[in-house]
């Protein structure tokens, strides 16, 4: 508990989430306001004559727009007999104030034809128009073509299908003009018309700026969703504090936002309808105030009244009601009269937080600080999305440095009352750390002394015996040799004496190699496999049935590989040493075969001979001290126990699999040391 409570601390520092904040959001209000045009069309006509792609960037197709209400005109409208009905609209707008019989309560359905010519500077190649949502229905036309249909354009509600989907679509202009006609139709919500930005610029800026904003949108919603998981995981620890689950329940719901509006990114991994994603935008709207002021309550109960809070509850309520249960055109009518409630909440909450602060109550002024750059967002936002004011969605930004703020305040609220406790807490656990320490480095000592004098004793009891045996032949045949006459016998003697003084050094070898690899710390270095192998076979080549076996070798090394190569020597010599003593008399072609792939992750080793095998019965015991699965061959039985411990020290694993009178084969693993650091297990 106390870790977490630590780590909570170092993880919501308030000066590194200052610093994080200002600069991530300085990049994000920058890239959502650049390309906003400053060019505005006239009476039906954008004129870019003069604009230029790179320098300027990529303008919105902005200003007067022909507009022909309750008529679906032809798209190559100069070549229209009919008697048109013209009049100008703004874009974006909603065209609720152009439809004739709109108001309040009654919603704007029907359809109508937008026409825009832009006049495209002089040699312009292919372009893009990037569209966001049109409402509720709409047919794309560009110099008589159409080139995209979202839902369905119909004349009646009965026949109507709405969509929302933002799209790019590439477009050709014609001497350099495109003739851009939009039949829009809505019967499904209560405002409609060209009511989002429309921009138009070359392939690679469309596309950059498309990524810029799906990017954004995910990013933020991404944030808010891990900060939300965050508190939640804190609430189950700390359940009698609420204040972080309300805040866990704010930035969850500010989290749906970025996703189902805008860009539309939740598109991008659901197939939802339009309807269920206005529902779940509306939904989290108007369930922030009540969250919010519930937070701010569990916070700051002294300046917030119970009573207030209560009325908010309950004013949000049928709004929230409606965002469930209503269809959009509905619940869309509660836009307004929200916008004026949540602006309300928002002036007593700024009240609420300065009295917290005046108070000097804990984490007020991280909150007072974040609430005032929310409350200015949200006053330009009402402003922007009722198309009173030309600026750029800012709500996020506002979000986003309250969130941040709340964080860091909820954080210093939450854990100022386990301070002392943590300080305590810490030093014990700083001493029972050391303590645990010292007991596990004690018992591993125990441990290790307790398997060394236990391998000691049965080094010295078994050694003892196998170096008297062949000191014990060695004298007997010295005083045979002095006696015997015949100069042959005598040589006969001398090549069994030297074959026991052979089997004597093999011995002392294998109590070398045992002390090692068991005292000698690892010594990593860059290791040539092909030099190591050339070594060992070097070493037995005047070995015992050397002369008789077949030697092949297959290394693949093609990265620099660091290992402890003494040890690497060791597995090899001790390996093809077996292969050589136990070498099948009974076959024309016996051979021992040696194929190493080392890599950059680590070297594979495979050694398999087609000598006299293994049984079954023995394959489990094989790398046990002093184990001999054949006794007619006379060995210390240390080889493949030394094999073992020289590639456990090596952090890596071998296999074994053979059969009697097939052959042995051996698998064997090295992790490269310049990926992982084996451990050293003495």
């Amino acid at each position: 508990m106390t870790q977490l409570v630590y780590l909570c601390r170092q993880s919501l520092s308030g000066k590194l989430l200052r610093h994080l904040s200002i600069a991530i959001l300085f990049f994000i209000s920058s890239s959502k306001v650049i390309g906003q045009s400053h060019v505005f069309a006239n009476k039906g006509v954008l004129n870019l004559r003069e604009w230029n792609w790179q320098t300027d960037g990529v303008p919105s197709l902005n200003g007067e727009w022909e507009f022909y209400w309750h008529q679906l005109v032809n798209p190559n409208i100069q070549d229209s007999s009919v008697d048109l009905q013209r009049s100008y609209i703004m874009v974006p707008g909603f065209w609720n104030s152009n439809v004739p019989g709109s108001g309040f309560f009654k919603p704007a359905f029907g359809y109508a034809t937008y026409h825009l010519k832009v006049l495209c500077p002089a040699g312009s190649g292919g372009l893009d128009l990037k569209l966001l949502t049109i409402a509720s229905a709409y047919k794309l036309f560009v110099n008589g073509k159409q080139l995209l249909q979202i839902g369905k354009v119909v004349t009646s509600k009965d026949e109507a299908i709405p969509d929302y989907k933002p799209a790019i679509i590439h477009v050709e202009p014609v001497d350099d003009v495109l003739d851009i006609v939009i039949h829009v139709s809505n019967f499904n919500y209560s405002t409609g018309g060209l009511w989002d930005y429309i921009k138009l610029g070359p392939h690679d800026q469309i596309q950059s700026l498309w990524i810029t904003d799906i990017g954004i949108d995910f990013f933020l919603a991404g944030s808010f969703f891990l900060v939300g998981i965050y508190f939640m995981i804190i609430f189950f620890y700390f359940k009698n504090r609420p204040a972080s689950l309300y805040f866990s329940f704010f930035c969850l719901i500010v989290a749906v936002r970025p996703l189902v509006t805008d860009e539309l990114g939740i598109l991008y991994v659901t197939n939802w309808n339009w309807q269920l994603v206005k529902h779940i935008e509306f939904i989290s709207l108007y369930l922030s105030v009540p969250i919010l002021s519930l937070l701010s309550y569990e916070l700051f109960p002294r300046e917030f009244p119970k009573k207030i809070l209560n009325a908010i509850l309950l004013i949000s309520l049928p709004f929230l009601l409606a965002a469930v249960f209503a269809p959009p055109y509905i619940f869309r009518y509660g836009l307004k009269p929200f916008q004026l409630f949540m602006l309300l909440s928002a002036v007593f909450g700024l009240y609420v937080y300065i009295n917290a602060a005046r108070n000097k109550r804990p984490g007020s002024v991280y909150f007072l600080t974040g609430f005032i750059i929310l409350f200015i967002t949200i006053i330009n936002d009402i402003l922007y999305n009722s198309l009173i004011i030309n600026s750029a969605n800012l709500i996020y930004i506002g979000i986003f440095i309250f969130i941040m703020s709340q964080a860091i305040a909820i954080s210093r609220q939450f854990f100022r009352a386990f301070e002392k406790m943590e300080l305590l807490n810490t030093e014990l656990e700083i001493i029972n750390v050391e303590l645990n320490q010292k007991n596990v480095e004690i018992n591993e000592a125990n441990e290790q002394l307790t398997r060394l004098n236990s391998e000691l004793d049965i080094l010295v009891s078994r050694t003892s015996h196998d170096l008297r045996s062949p000191i014990t032949s060695v004298a007997a045949l010295v005083h045979i040799i002095k006696m015997e006459p015949r100069e042959a016998k005598r040589f006969e003697y001398l090549d069994m004496q030297l074959n026991t003084l052979h089997r004597l050094n093999l011995l002392i070898t294998d109590i070398l190699d045992f002390s090692r690899n068991k005292r000698t710390k690892l010594n990593f270095e860059p290791a040539d496999f092909s030099e190591i192998l050339n070594n060992v076979f070097r070493d037995h080549q005047f070995a015992d049935n050397a002369t008789h076996i077949e030697r092949i070798a297959d290394v693949k090394q093609d990265t620099i590989f660091i290992t402890d190569k003494s040890r690497v020597n060791m597995i090899l010599n001790n390996l093809i040493s077996n292969a050589l003593k136990y070498y099948d008399r009974q076959k024309d072609d016996p051979y021992v075969k040696i194929i190493i792939n080392a890599e950059s992750s680590g070297a594979r080793i495979i050694v398999t001979d087609n000598g006299t095998g293994i049984g079954k019965d023995d394959l489990k015991n094989v790398f046990t001290m002093y184990y001999q699965a054949n006794e007619n061959f006379k060995g210390a039985g240390l080889g493949l126990y030394i094999v073992h411990e020289a590639i456990e020290k090596l952090g890596g694993t071998i296999d074994i699999s053979s059969e009697l009178l097939e052959g042995t084969t051996f698998t064997i693993f090295i992790p490269n040391g310049m990926n992982i650091q084996p451990v050293d297990p003495s």
